[in-house]
């Protein structure tokens, strides 16, 4: 019998290699029409602090709904990871803090950046390689969210995908955390599917 492990490497790949081949012009495009949706949704219309992501090459860009989240006084907080899955939500002191982290994606500096309590957070935009019709989550396998995630209360967790992304079914594992409510290039979907 295949291993849990496995079966998630064997979908990570299909759900990769699916993400990696749509064109620049689809990203952006589904990419644009998310960020819309986003604006949109009560949860986010009301939070005060949000715990967003900077998105690799081929993940949903959320560049537009940072812009609108700035313009309305929100405060947008990024991962910083640290060793063995452990990750924090911070604060940049200005809007250049940043600096090149793993993988070169842009994180905050820590010198130039507060923690925010993961109490304090109303809304986390949780980006994935794949996911299901169930709100579950397939991430790239550090467990940073799933560790981070249950320690944020009051937050909505809302999983951010291409539909190219979605699996008949995400084999979940005891410590994977499922999602509040999934948002695609074609779908608002809430907690429902619970």
């Amino acid at each position: 019998m295949e291993t849990l492990r496995n079966i998630k490497n064997q979908q990570r790949s299909q759900c990769l290699t699916a993400r990696r081949n749509l064109s620049d012009a689809e990203r952006a495009a589904y990419s644009h029409a998310i960020c819309q949706t986003l604006m949109t949704l009560e949860a986010v219309i009301r939070a005060e602090t949000i715990f967003s992501y900077m998105a690799t090459w081929d993940e949903v860009d959320l560049s537009g709904f940072h812009e609108w989240a700035a313009s309305r006084g929100k405060r947008v907080s990024w991962p910083i990871t640290y060793p063995h899955g452990h990750m924090e939500a911070a604060l940049p002191d200005t809007p250049d803090a940043f600096v090149k982290g793993k993988f070169d994606i842009l994180s905050p500096d820590p010198k130039r950046s507060r923690i925010i309590r993961p109490e304090e957070i109303d809304v986390v935009l949780v980006p994935c390689v794949g996911f299901d019709g169930k709100g579950n989550r397939l991430g790239h396998g550090g467990g940073y969210y799933d560790r981070y995630l249950p320690r944020c209360p009051r937050a909505t967790k809302i999983l951010l995908a291409f539909e190219a992304q979605k699996l008949d079914a995400v084999c979940v594992g005891e410590n994977d955390v499922a999602m509040d409510f999934i948002v695609t290039e074609s779908r608002a979907q809430d907690g429902s599917f619970h």
